[in-house]
């Protein structure tokens, strides 16, 4: 059976040992903590250049799709000015 002074010097140990690994971990957080920071910036960067670099490519084809639209309507434009020999809105009396 374990005396009170057993117990008391196993307590005593057990905080020792439980300061020494916090001071272990206090160590490894000053000199990781800001690696692991990077670590995940990085990680963010890389997953959102794929999603940059669609968004990109479908901005282009959108740009693309404007043009082509601004020059079928600006061509339809010119269509309809020869049906009225280019006057313009004239009123029918």
């Amino acid at each position: 059976m374990a005396t009170y002074k057993g117990i008391e010097q196993e307590l005593k140990d057990a905080k020792a040992e439980y300061g020494k690994v916090v001071e272990k971990l206090n160590d490894w957080e000053e000199k990781w903590s800001g690696r692991l920071d990077d670590l995940k910036r990085k990680k963010v960067k890389e997953d959102y250049e794929g999603e940059m670099d669609e968004l990109k490519e479908k901005e282009k084809s959108l740009e693309a799709e404007k043009k082509r639209w601004g020059d079928q309507v600006e061509e339809w434009g010119k269509a309809l000015r020869g049906f009225g020999g280019g006057e313009g809105n004239e009123q029918i009396a």
